[in-house]
């Protein structure tokens, strides 16, 4: 069934290095002194342990307005909080947590947007670097100075609630919801929003398939392509993803783009976003 569609899909490359291993991590802090290393876990479990060079970075709280009047502040927030880390255009990031996780991957889709180019999540975050038997340390890693941060926005990566609106319908587009079974069916949701449910003629495939069993890694074409393929996700559409936040949309943001797929967005607003509308 539509193999000759798979057939493309396996042989695509990326677009983007999604994600980066423990040993490619190594050999770059031997040789890159523009190497950034970003903790996206909570600062207390930054405070338990943390790889040795890297900085805390919080991009977890700032929920996102989509309409235009929230745009300028999104920006401002962006520009502040990447400014306070003292990044620069050039400098290579890579992003981690426990595993690979939402807080990783909201982070990389963040960096990306905000016209960083060269971003990768570690496979397997900490875990996979005490694995390695690599050292932790506790002490905070001293801060760069800070610097005047040039935001150069990738909107061609940015779904708003308008967009999302205006191609509910359209066949050549896919509304891909990948939060959990009930909070499509609107059973169950977050405290915060206005309303539980999903967007008119969302497609659901949950965030979690598009990752291997262990959640370390993202999965392989030829163990999710047909899926996708069977549900209509095929990479001739524009695909815009969602969530809650923003988060686990990011990582399939991500994972398609691994996968091969070429019109890939993320509705950072997403549900919380929607619902208020």
């Amino acid at each position: 069934m539509n193999r000759p569609i798979l057939s493309i899909l396996l042989l695509a490359a990326p677009a983007i290095a999604q994600t980066v291993t423990v040993d490619w991590l190594l050999k770059m802090q031997r040789e890159d002194p523009a190497l950034v290393i970003l903790d996206a876990r909570p600062e207390a479990d930054y405070a338990k342990g943390h790889i040795p060079g890297a900085l805390p970075i919080n991009t977890w709280d700032f929920l996102i307005d989509s309409a235009p009047a929230g745009e300028a502040p999104f920006h401002q927030w962006l520009t502040d909080t990447f400014g306070k880390l003292g990044l620069t255009p050039g400098d290579r990031l890579v992003v981690y947590e426990d595993r690979l996780g939402i807080r990783a991957s909201r982070a990389f889709w963040l960096l990306w947007y905000a016209g960083q180019t060269k971003v990768g999540m570690l496979e397997g975050g900490l875990e996979a670097w005490r694995a390695a038997g690599r050292p932790v340390v506790t002490d905070p890693t001293p801060p760069r100075s800070a610097s005047r941060y040039k935001l150069r926005p990738q909107k061609k990566w940015l779904s708003t609630a308008r967009d999302v609106a205006a191609v509910s319908q359209d066949r050549k587009t896919v509304i891909l919801d990948v939060r959990a079974r009930d909070e499509f069916d609107g059973k169950s949701g977050n405290t915060d929003c206005a309303r539980q449910g999903a967007i008119p003629g969302a497609v659901w495939v949950e965030w979690t398939d598009f990752l291997e069993a262990d959640r370390k890694t993202l999965r392989r074409p030829e163990g999710i392509g047909l899926m996708l393929i069977e549900k209509g996700i095929t990479p001739d559409k524009q695909i815009i993803t969602y969530c809650h936040r923003g988060a686990r949309s990011a990582m399939v943001w991500a994972a398609l783009d691994n996968l091969g797929y070429p019109k890939v967005k993320n509705y950072a607003g997403s549900w919380h976003d929607w619902a208020s509308k």
